[in-house]
């Protein structure tokens, strides 16, 4: 009777064992599809904002209160959607950066909702032609199956001469 019930626990474990392998295969399957889609997201306000087209910005840009961008410059702190939008506009209309991408990490959450980035870009200042590195995190949140901005913080390194 133990031997028999040694078997029944070794199987039960056995068959807990592949349910955990296969919900974790699963979860790894459905991570891949959202860091695609997260990273198109982030790469559509990048892409957006060296045209200066606000509106395409805005629309993958969660429309939430504790929305917070950070820019580059001393001063730029927007907290909510109208005042990023605001803020976003004075910069597209300065440009004073044209910047390429050389690095960029996207990280998911195990439930395919939460995305956070991080990516490193080359950049030349409009105004001195000097050569910067532009330093960005940003975190994205999936809201009725879209990728939406919540959170961006931008960082220059020092010129260089």
């Amino acid at each position: 009777m133990k031997k028999l019930a040694a078997q029944i626990l070794l199987a039960g474990a056995a068959v807990a064992s592949a349910g955990m392998f296969f919900v974790e295969a699963s979860q790894k399957l459905a991570v891949e599809p959202a860091k695609t889609q997260a990273k198109k997201a982030f790469d559509g306000i990048n892409q957006a904002y060296e045209k200066g087209d606000i509106d395409t910005m805005m629309s993958n840009i969660a429309s939430d209160a504790s929305l917070t961008i950070i820019g580059a410059e001393d001063g730029n702190y927007y907290v909510g959607y109208e005042n990023v939008k605001n803020g976003l506009k004075k910069a597209a209309q300065l440009r004073a950066y044209k910047c390429q991408m050389t690095e960029q990490s996207v990280n998911v959450n195990k439930s395919s909702d939460v995305a956070w980035i991080a990516q490193k870009s080359d950049c030349t200042m409009a105004k001195s032609g000097k050569k910067v590195t532009m330093r960005s995190t940003a975190v994205e949140i999936k809201k009725d199956g879209k990728w939406l901005l919540i959170q961006a913080h931008h960082s220059l390194g020092t010129p260089e001469e």
